[in-house]
């Protein structure tokens, strides 16, 4: 059995980032040597932290499955594309007139504002380098045109929690199995993914047991996939423990 997670909204709360109401769970994963790996569209910069909280020496994917990383950091698999083609590609969609603010037109004091974060994990945040969250500011049908342009860029834009994401042609799903052939071939039971958001569903579409964490805000998921679909009645990291307690109770 091999599970992977989503962060913001999943294993930590979408307001507080706390992880606490899942730490037995996580003991109780530890206990029976089975893998948590994170894939989050948070930076490597921020993993480093995070996973020395949580504890974990996995294998992880960053920026929504841009990267991949081993567990020491030395190794990286890039699927995405560079920030700077990024930056590129939204200097000009404002030059098409697009409405949006981006992490880089923030700062330091605007990442803190619109995520909550402290000042060390907001710095953290901004050492993007393969994504670039941004807030829409147009209207509904000017965003539908933002989103094509940007396709026809050969990029893609994702929505997360809290950001619309323009990156490269890459998604948590194609990063989770390359990650799974890479570094767990010899994984035999079910791989478990959890997530919140329509950035998830690449992901728990390619998973055999695919749990959707109940949103704090917007509608629940429904991946499409031939796998067993749960649906959890609490948020966040309350509804991490409530999934995996009951798959750890079957086994």
């Amino acid at each position: 059995m091999l599970v992977v997670s989503d962060l913001d909204g999943t294993l930590l709360d979408h307001h507080t980032y706390s992880f606490e109401p899942a730490k037995q769970a996580l003991t109780e994963l530890a206990h029976r040597n089975i893998p948590v790996v994170l894939n989050t569209s948070k930076t490597r910069t921020e993993l480093v932290q995070i996973l020395s909280d949580l504890q974990l020496t996995t294998p992880y994917i960053v920026e929504n499955g841009s990267a991949i990383y081993s567990a020491d950091g030395q190794q990286c698999d890039v699927l995405g594309k560079p920030r700077e083609v990024l930056l590129k590609a939204l200097d000009q969609a404002r030059e098409q007139g697009f409405s949006f603010q981006s992490y880089r037109d923030f700062g330091l004091a605007g990442v803190i504002e619109h995520t909550g974060l402290d000042q060390a994990a907001a710095e953290a945040s901004l050492a993007r380098e393969f994504t670039e969250p941004l807030i829409w500011k147009g209207s509904a049908k000017q965003r539908s045109s933002f989103v094509h342009w940007i396709q026809a860029q050969g990029l893609q834009c994702l929505e997360g929690g809290r950001f619309l994401h323009v990156m490269g042609r890459c998604d948590k799903g194609v990063a989770m199995q390359r990650l799974i052939k890479t570094y767990y071939p010899e994984n035999e039971g079910p791989v478990v993914a959890l997530g919140d958001s329509d950035n998830d569903t690449a992901m728990l579409a390619r998973a055999n047991i695919a749990v959707c964490i109940r949103p704090a805000s917007g509608e629940r998921l429904a991946p499409a996939t031939r796998g067993t679909i749960i649906h959890t009645e609490a948020f966040g990291p309350e509804g991490w423990a409530e999934a995996l307690n009951d798959i750890l109770k079957n086994r």
